[in-house]
Formats: structure tokens, sequence, C-alpha cells
């Protein structure tokens, strides 16, 4: 396995560690399935990824149950594979998602984790103080990140793509550009936008080497920042302000989803607002708001 040659397996690694903020040990199971996948179409004789289609992934999964592999270890390897494939397809390296149409037995989905709005408040002040005036353009830039990604709920990707041209301070929107190229309008708030305005105003110059750069967000060579720098600042932020558990922009992401949720606004909205292509994915934060009320039923209830 340490061997394994699956082509895109490490940047689609990468993107499951920057941009959907996977720990660790769910990214090596990811690996583990995945290049199980892989050893057994080299068995076959079938490893031009181009040239699979949906008939060779669910014999691989016959396989796998006459094998006697569980139900919920074949809907494990199942989502491996379907997040490999759509992340091909949404990169441009396959033409087709050939996972589309496969279903997996239902089982229960896992509620993400978010942050309390306490925690939130803590994280957004990690970078008020600056220690050095040399430090003055890189902690105002950081302070965007964190407000931008709470107040928007955008992807580290989205972030980092951002242009200044897109930002309309008058409406309180920008324009982002997401998941295969689909433009969408996210509102933003005004200590949000005090922000934006401090660091063009005071911070982003600094940055900027040759004056000319579109992008909001720059690293200090001048470059647009990429999600792994924007995933440090946020990891670095989190320690600044004291929060003891993992930090990263896609925590930032669930946190403006389940927010929202748990102070009325509509399903419909918050996929609008996230991007989801389906509501289904969405839907997700229902059960996050549905533990919260029974959280505090239970506890405030006389008789729970």
């Amino acid at each position: 396995m340490e061997s394994c040659d699956l082509p895109h397996l490490t940047s689609f690694l990468e993107y499951l560690f920057l941009e959907r903020g996977l720990s660790r040990l769910t990214l090596q199971a990811y690996r583990r399935d995945l290049c199980h996948f892989w050893e057994y179409l080299a068995g076959e004789g079938k490893q031009d990824l181009e040239a699979l289609t949906r008939q060779d992934l669910r014999k691989f999964l016959e396989e796998e149950s006459r094998r006697g592999m569980s139900v919920r270890s074949r809907s494990r390897e199942l989502v491996s594979l379907r997040s490999f494939f759509q992340y091909l397809y949404m990169t441009g390296r396959l033409g087709e998602d050939i996972t589309e149409l496969m279903h997996s037995p239902r089982l229960p989905q896992e509620v993400p984790r978010s942050l309390s709005e306490e925690e939130v408040s803590q994280l957004l002040s990690a970078y008020d103080v600056i220690p050095e005036e040399r430090l003055r353009s890189r902690y105002l830039r950081n302070r965007v990140i964190l407000s931008l990604l709470y107040a928007t709920g955008l992807r580290a990707s989205e972030l980092g793509a951002l242009k200044v041209s897109g930002i309309q301070f008058t409406e309180g929107v920008m324009r982002v550009v997401g998941k295969g190229g689909k433009e969408r309008v996210v509102p933003f708030d005004p200590r949000a936008a005090q922000a934006i305005q401090e660091y063009l105003r005071e911070g982003r110059e600094a940055l900027d080497r040759t004056g000319r750069s579109p992008y909001l967000l720059l690293n200090l060579r001048g470059g647009p920042m990429d999600k792994r720098s924007i995933w440090e600042v946020v990891s670095q932020g989190a320690k600044l302000a004291g929060i003891a558990q993992r930090v990263h922009p896609h925590l930032l992401r669930h946190s403006f989803a389940t927010h929202l949720l748990a102070h009325g606004a509509d399903i419909r909205v918050i996929q609008e607002l996230l991007g989801h292509a389906s509501i289904s994915t969405t839907q997700v934060y229902l059960a996050a708001d549905r533990r919260r009320l029974q959280e505090s039923f239970r506890r405030f209830h006389p008789r729970a």
C-alpha cells in the first residue's frame, strides 16, 4: 500500500485536508480504500482511469461483498470512490463522474462539527492586537481571512480566488466563483466590510509587489493565497485565541451554516449561500439543529 501509484491521489488527499478539513486518520482511510481499489484494478488489467465504467466499480464492490466485507465497509469504500471520481471530474481530469448514479446503503449521516458562537467571537479577535509594526499588513490580511470565512461560509479555494473587483461595498455583496466555475453572489456583514477596507487602506499595498495583482488576499511574495496558506492562518488564529480544538477553514463554513440555521434561516437560502448543487448536501445541518434542540430540551425542561 505504501507504494500506491494511483494517479492524482496526492492532490486529492491534499484537497480533502485543506479544502474539507478532514483529519489525518480519515485521510488514511481514504488512501487505504483507494489504493485497495487500484490494486484490484491492476489484477484486472484495468489501470486507465479514463477507460473505467460504472460496471467496473460495481464489479469491485460485488467482489468485496463475496469476500465477506460488511455493508458498512462497502458503503465507506463507495464514499471514498465517489469522492475521488467527483474530484477528478470537478477538476477537469475526467470528462464524466462515473459514480454519479451509484447509491450506497443508507447509513446514519455524520453531523458536522462546528464552533460555538462564543468560540467564533474569540477566533475573530485573534489578530486584533498587532505585536509589531512589521506584521501589520499580515495581521490585517489574516483578520480579513477569518472574518470572511465566517461571514460568508466560503470554501478556502473560493476565498483565495476572490478578486478585489468582485467586492461591492455599497450593496454589501461579493461575486464568488465556486466549484465547476459557477458564480454566485454572497452577502457579507458590516464588520467584515470594515476589516476588508482597513486591509485595503493599510495592509494590502505592502504585499502587492507589482501593484497589479487582482486578488484580494496576497501572500508575502505578492501572489494569491492558496488553500494551505489560508489553512495555516486559521490554525494559527485558533492558537492565538486559546481555542484547544483543531480549527480549519471548513469548520468555519460549518459554523456559518449551523449558526444561520439556529437563528432561523431557511435551508434553501443556506444552500444557495454555500453553493451546494443539491439540497441533500445542505440538509445535514438540519440534523445538527435537531441535536441542538434536543440537548436544550434535555437540559432545561423540568421533566426531561
